[in-house]
C-alpha cells in the first residue's frame, strides 16, 4: 500500500509485543503511523475495551491530509474471555435466555452474545467515521468461536467445531464510494455469497484498490471474475465441507 502511494496507519487494541503480538507488530512498524491503546504484552490479563481505539482513529483522521489512506484497526473483538470484552452497560443477554444444558455453559453463551453486541457497536462507530468520505470498510475476524453449542467445545483450537471456520465478513461502502465507483459496487455484490479464505485477503485488497503487482493472482481474489471458489479448505488433517469438519479421505 505504501508503494502504491497510500498513507498507512495501524491502530491497535491488542498487545504491542509477545507470543501473538510480534507478527502484527512487524506490520505495524512498516506503517507510516502506528498507535496502540495501551502498552501490554502476552501476559496482560486486563485489556482495554475496543472503543478505546476510536480516539486514536479520530486523532489520525483529524491530522491526516493524505488523499489516499489505508487503515488497519486491530480489535480484540469477541475473543475469550468473553465477559472481559464489554462494559457493564452492554450486559443485555442473560444466562437464563440461552439454550445450553448447564448453568455455567449458559453464562458463557450470554457473555458471548453481549460481546457480539458490543463488537457491533464498535464496528458501527468505526463506520460512522468514514460515512462522509470516499471509503470502503472491510470487517473480518481471524477465526470464529465454539460457544458450547455441542456442550463440549469452547473457544477455538485444532479439534473444535466448524463454527471456528465460519467467519463473518462485511464490506461496507460509503455513499460517495458507491457514486464514484459503481464498478466496485458490482464486484462486491457479485461476491457476497462466495466462499473465501482470509489468507488470500491481500489479493482481494489489491483487486479492490486496482493496484498492479506481479504477485497478484486473480484466482485468489474474491472480487475477480477469475476467482476459484472450489479451493479446498483443510486444517489439521480435516476438510471443511458444507458446514462440517471431515477427516481427509472419509
Amino acid at each position: 500500500m505504501k508503494a502504491a502511494g497510500y498513507h498507512t496507519a495501524w491502530l491497535s487494541n491488542q498487545e504491542v509485543t509477545g507470543i501473538y503480538g510480534n507478527v502484527p507488530r512487524a506490520y505495524a512498524d512498516r506503517c507510516d503511523e502506528k498507535k496502540f491503546t495501551t502498552i501490554h504484552d502476552t501476559e496482560t490479563t486486563v485489556y482495554e475495551f475496543d472503543e478505546k481505539i476510536l480516539p486514536l482513529l479520530d486523532d489520525s483522521l483529524s491530522k491526516n491530509s493524505s488523499a489516499k489512506n489505508f487503515y488497519v484497526l486491530h480489535l480484540l473483538g469477541t475473543h475469550l474471555k468473553y465477559r472481559a470484552r464489554y462494559p457493564a452497560e452492554f450486559e443485555v443477554f442473560k444466562a437464563d435466555e440461552e439454550p445450553a444444558a448447564e448453568a455455567w455453559q449458559r453464562e458463557y453463551q450470554a457473555a458471548y452474545d453481549n460481546a457480539v453486541l458490543y463488537n457491533d457497536f464498535v464496528v458501527d462507530e468505526i463506520i460512522k467515521r468514514f460515512e462522509d468520505k470516499d471509503a470502503v470498510v472491510i470487517y473480518v475476524a481471524d477465526h470464529g468461536e465454539d460457544v458450547l453449542e455441542d456442550g463440549v467445545h469452547l473457544g477455538h483450537g485444532p479439534m473444535g467445531g466448524a463454527r471456528q471456520f465460519e467467519i463473518p465478513m462485511t464490506v461496507w461502502l460509503s455513499e460517495a464510494c458507491k457514486a464514484n465507483h459503481p464498478d466496485l459496487v458490482q464486484k462486491i455484490s457479485e461476491a457476497k455469497d462466495l466462499p473465501f479464505m482470509t489468507d488470500d485477503m491481500i489479493h482481494a485488497l489489491l483487486d479492490l484498490m486496482a493496484i498492479e503487482t506481479a504477485d497478484f493472482d486473480s484466482r485468489k481474489s474474491l472480487f475477480s471474475k477469475d476467482f476459484d471458489a472450489t479451493r479446498k479448505r483443510i486444517y489439521k488433517g480435516r476438510e471443511y465441507v458444507n458446514g462440517k469438519m471431515i477427516p481427509l479421505g472419509s
